[in-house]
Formats: C-alpha cells, structure tokens, sequence
C-alpha cells in the first residue's frame, strides 16, 4: 500500500516527514473542501469517490509515481529538449554564432541547469501542471521596455506548484488594460518563505483554462480531462499489489463427507492434522513431495481470483491510452505489456515530431524570443531537428517522393500539359514571377525555348535532355 502511504502525507498535517516544512503543514487542509478534509486518521475516502479530487490536487506526486502518467509528458519534453537551438538574423535568416549572452543562455541558462535540462523542466511543468513559468533574474525596477537579453545572466524555471498571481483588489479582466494592470506580482513560496517577482520578468505559458474563478489567470492540466482513468490506474496498481503480496486466502478446504443431515465439517483435529501435513510433507523444494496424499475427503474451493482473470494490464493499457491521446500521442507508441512493436511506428513517431514536437518546440522559440525582447534587435531563435534519425528517414523518403513527382512534372511540361510555376508548385517550391515561368511550352518563341535550355538542370537523371526541348 505505497501509494496509499504516499498520497496520506499530502494531508497529513502530523505525518514526520523531514522535507515538509511546518508552515505549509499547518496549511495543508485549509483549500481542500470539508467533506474530503482528514477526520480521525481515516483516508478510505482516498480510494473511492475521492480518488478524482486526488488526481486534481496532486497531479505532480502522480507524474512521479504512476508511468502512464509520465510517459506521455516525458515523451513530448524529452524530444523538444533535444533540437538544436540557435540564434538568427531576422533580415537573412542567418545563424549568429558570437552573441556571449544568448550563447551562455543555450549553454548554462543558470548555475545548475544546462539548456536541455532546463527545456525539459519547463515542459514538464507545464504538460503536468498545465503552468511553466521563466524568471530572467533581473532588477525589481527593470522597465518592459527594455531588453532582457542584454541585462540578464541567469534564468531559472520556477517550480508551477509553487507560484500564485498576486492580482489588484478588482481585476480589469475583458478591458484594455495592460498587463501590469492585471497581474501585480507572480508570488514564490519556498520553505515558508514568499518572493515576490516582477511580472515583467516572468514568462508564463498556461494551458486552457475555461472556469471563470480565482485561478483565472493559470492554466489547467490537461491530466485534469483524465481523471477517471488515472483514477483506475490506481485502483489497478493496488488490486495488483494486494494479489501479489498474498493478502487473503486462495481458497478453502472442506470436507466431502456428508451423513444423513447433510455435510459434515472437518473437526478441529482434522483441520491441524490437514494443515500440518501440507506445510511439512509437501512443496516444491526437493526436500518435499509434489503430491499430497491426504487421509481426509476434501475439496478446494477457490476463493480468489488470479491476475489474468482481473485483466489489470488491459486495463492499465486502455487507460494509458487514454492518457497519451490527451497529449496527441497515437495508441500505437504506448509501450505494450509484450514489447511489441510495428512497423508503422516510425511513421508515427514522424507525425509526432510533424504535428505536436516541432510547432511547439516553434511556438517555445517565439515566445522566448518576444520576452528577451531580442526582435527589436533584429534577431530571433530558431530550432531544427535534421538531425534526428527519424527525421532523417522520413527527409529521404520526401526527397524520394519529390523526385518522382519533378520526373512526371517534367514529361508533363515537355508535352505542353503544365508550366514551369505548375511544375514547382507540385514539389512544393514557390512561383517565380517571370512570365516565362507562367507558359505552356507550346505558347514559347524562340528565345524563350533558348531560355529555357539555360534555366532547366541537364542530370543524368534528370529525364530532360536539350534534344527533347529542341525536338
């Protein structure tokens, strides 16, 4: 019962845990509503109908102990973290490679965190949490006006759990107030101790957050839309500890005799006799007899039931999957109970990267860009993901692809069915303005034909020859 154990410490009060400080023991209870608050040690409620306000209190504590909750989470962060981030010109798209303070930000962004593991904290936070928040460690005063990017040496990602918005008495919400109109400080409580930060130095990301309520302002956990089968994961993990610890009988002796009035019960004696010379006679050891042969009657009768007749893994993969998709992450990349694998996987695993991993990893570099302010320099991050393997894979087969489709458009065009703008639409290159580029071969003169000898690429695979165009 682990988990249970765990889960009580997070409202226990009294419970001697050496990392929980006094003053937020003594507040442990005072926003969890009174009919789910402790009463007389009794935590029953944990693992029934209380099961759901658990997941929504402590989504954290379940990130950590239950892997179907993480994996999804982990999945996402992990590959956003491993693209390459740079730095470019916003003129040329450039790479700048000597800029000593965003280098130090993609190298050691603080004193304990390189890029990577700061990328995936962040991400952490916010798929668990629904929140992440940056603080770039700047003066109090600092003006948003100015540029981060140039003052600031340390950037840290504070802990979602721990982070409250200090707003005015009335909130201008729906108004065309200003940022610092609405939100007065972003409040760190560590250890008892609270910090107020200035606003301008926070960047906050929230997911959705549709409730109209004091927590406005932060975002909701999407974990939050899966409370029923993160509910039944933990039900399974118990039902499968309390069968695999041996709680409970498996099952019952009774005596097969039966006289005029109906069964007989085995007497006492019988009973240590029967038990006596299970334990000592018979077994599995070599010392023991694998056959019992008894003096008595009898029957087994079983009473529980065994770990494939529950299907807890069935279960656990079903609701694994419900979990993932809250994150877009196909069924077919949730780690099966056997290890399977298929050979659509990469297929899959490339439309992660397409549809979910990239944008975001995008989205991440252009948010991080407007807070450091680095567009009124004219820069801007960037991130690309060439280089991994799956990547690489599904780049071969686009270019595979592309040189096929350039093949068919090129017969095409030389038989006065498309243009050359036609031709380059389909390979996904853009239209070039020159009105040459907007005929049909056959509407060419001369002069445009000798031009078009220049302008297309004689390969050897390349399926276009001058004689064609000649002929």
């Amino acid at each position: 019962m682990w988990l249970y154990d765990k889960i009580k410490k997070l409202f226990d009060p009294d419970t001697n845990d050496p990392d929980t400080n006094d003053s937020d023991a003594k507040n442990s209870d005072s926003d969890i509503p009174v009919r789910l608050q402790r009463r007389n040690n009794d935590y029953s409620f944990l693992f029934d109908s209380g099961i759901p306000f658990v997941a929504d209190r402590n989504f954290i504590t379940l990130f950590e102990t239950v892997p179907e909750v993480a994996f999804p989470v982990l999945y996402i962060s992990d590959r956003i973290a491993g693209g390459n981030y740079q730095l470019k010109r916003t003129k040329d798209d450039s790479v700048i490679w000597d800029n000593e303070q965003i280098n130090k930000l993609l190298n050691n962004p603080n004193s304990i965190s390189n890029f990577s593991e700061f990328i995936k904290t962040y991400y952490c936070y916010y798929y668990v949490t629904g929140n992440a928040y940056i603080e770039a460690s700047i003066s109090d005063t600092f003006s948003k006006k100015g540029e981060i990017w140039e003052w600031c040496d340390n950037y840290w990602v504070l802990p979602s759990n721990r982070i409250t918005i200090n707003t005015p008495l009335y909130v201008p919400l729906f108004s065309n107030a200003e940022r610092d109109k609405i939100i007065k400080s972003y409040r760190l409580t560590v250890n008892g101790q609270m910090r107020d930060i200035n606003p301008n130095a926070v960047l906050h990301k929230k997911e959705i957050n549709l409730s109209i309520t004091d927590n406005f302002l932060q975002g909701k956990s999407r974990l939050a839309s899966r409370m029923m089968p993160v509910s039944n994961l933990i039900s399974v993990y118990e039902a499968r500890n309390v069968i695999y610890t041996k709680r409970g009988a498996l099952g019952a002796i009774v005596n097969r005799q039966r006289d005029e009035s109906g069964d007989v019960l085995l007497t006492p004696k019988e009973k240590d006799e029967i038990r006596k010379e299970n334990l000592e006679i018979y077994g599995l050891r070599k010392d023991k007899s694998p056959v019992a042969i008894i003096n008595h009657p009898v029957d087994f009768v079983r009473m529980n039931m065994s770990i494939r007749e529950l299907m807890p893994f069935e279960e656990t993969f079903e609701d694994a999957i419900q979990i993932a998709a809250a994150y877009g992450i196909p069924s077919i990349l949730v780690t099966r109970k056997d290890q399977g694998t298929y050979s659509n996987q990469p297929t899959a695993e490339r439309s992660v990267y397409s549809s979910i991993i990239i944008p975001e990893a995008k989205r991440f570099c252009n948010e991080l860009s407007s807070f450091l302010g680095l567009e009124k320099s004219g820069m801007y991050l960037d991130v690309d993901f060439s280089h991994i393997a799956v990547m690489k894979e599904g780049f071969k087969e686009e270019q595979q692809t592309k040189a096929l489709t350039s093949e068919k458009c090129g017969k095409e065009f030389l038989s006065g069915i498309i243009t050359l703008n036609d031709w380059r639409a389909q390979i996904g290159e853009s239209k070039v303005e020159d009105p040459i580029y907007s005929k049909l071969i056959l509407q060419m003169d001369d002069k445009e034909l000798d031009r078009i000898r220049t302008i297309l690429t004689i390969q050897s695979n390349g399926r276009i020859e001058n004689q064609n165009i000649q002929n």
